[in-house]
């Protein structure tokens, strides 16, 4: 898990218990815009119990385009919790293309390191993709076919501060605009790739 993510969780887990969260806290509408925001918001969604899966998906769903990728594999995992198999690997693809691109965007290039980690939350959804490669690479040519696949506003701070460079929530910055399409265009070639070969299997 990502260190910012890792101690907002470890501090909405501290601080709240199971029951206090379903019986208190609202989703934000809408979520905030500044990542550091995000970021400590981030616990307290991620440990929403069970009862609230469906709620969780709605909103998610629904605020897609302001999120972090931490926020989109939490969507994906609770998604082929309430049996939604098919859209979660969807998200789940959708959330390693978005985290690769605004790592690929950072001026530090060890924070693509931390979307492994951050993966690892929607383990049970990537296990499932791995289970039936086809449906996998289908969802997976569905997300590259989205219009809004990397039509995402939250700034790619979020990752970059997660490189070495990254001390206290503090970013490195991203590297030029002029060479972002380059860095979208590597991340779609690569996961054509990878989708296709998993479509044939």
């Amino acid at each position: 898990m990502l260190r910012v993510f890792a101690a907002a969780a470890l501090a909405a887990a501290l601080s709240w218990s199971t029951a206090a969260l379903a019986a208190d806290f609202t989703l934000p509408e809408p979520p905030p815009a500044d990542w550091l925001a995000q970021a400590d918001l981030f616990g307290r969604v991620a440990t929403l119990p069970a009862a609230r899966d469906a709620e969780m998906v709605a909103w998610g769903e629904k605020h897609q385009a302001m999120l972090s990728s931490g926020y989109l594999f939490e969507l994906s995992r609770r998604m082929l919790a309430v049996g939604q198999g098919e859209q979660a690997l969807e998200w789940y693809a959708v959330a390693l293309m978005r985290g690769q691109y605004d790592a690929g965007r950072c001026r530090d290039s060890s924070a693509r390191r931390a979307i492994s980690g951050l993966a690892r939350q929607a383990a049970v959804v990537a296990r499932y993709g791995h289970q039936n490669p086809h449906l996998f690479g289908q969802a997976g040519t569905r997300a590259l076919a989205r219009p809004d696949l990397f039509a995402h506003t939250i700034s790619p701070d979020w990752i970059c501060a997660q490189g070495l460079t990254g001390m206290g929530g503090q970013s490195a910055g991203t590297i030029a605009p002029n060479l972002w399409p380059e860095i979208e265009q590597a991340v779609r070639a690569d996961f054509t790739r990878q989708f296709a070969a998993m479509t044939g299997r």
